[in-house]
């Protein structure tokens, strides 16, 4: 029991986090307009999400711990694809 209170902590953090990140690159695509920084900021918004569904799910769900991470994994995979083709459309 006490080793998911630290998930729940850890998926807190990426929560908080990732929500900074997604902040700060949503204010500086309306500062540049720049396409891969409006998908840089989709991309952490996958990754930090999928913590949150996975907690919400968990917590408040009747889902099993596996589907649980393969939903937060899945969730992150789509986030990282999206951060890597933004940086690779970034020009610079």
């Amino acid at each position: 029991m006490i080793d998911l209170l630290y998930l729940d902590v850890a998926q807190a953090l990426i929560l908080v986090f990732g929500g900074v990140v997604v902040y700060y690159a949503g204010r500086a695509y309306g500062k540049t307009k720049s396409q891969a920084m409006i998908l840089l900021s989709l991309g952490f918004a996958f990754v930090t999400l999928g913590a949150l569904a996975a907690g919400v799910l968990y917590n408040f769900g009747t889902v099993d711990l596996g589907t649980v991470i393969t939903v937060q994994a899945y969730s992150q995979a789509a986030g990282f694809f999206i951060i890597v083709y933004s940086l690779a459309r970034a020009k610079g």
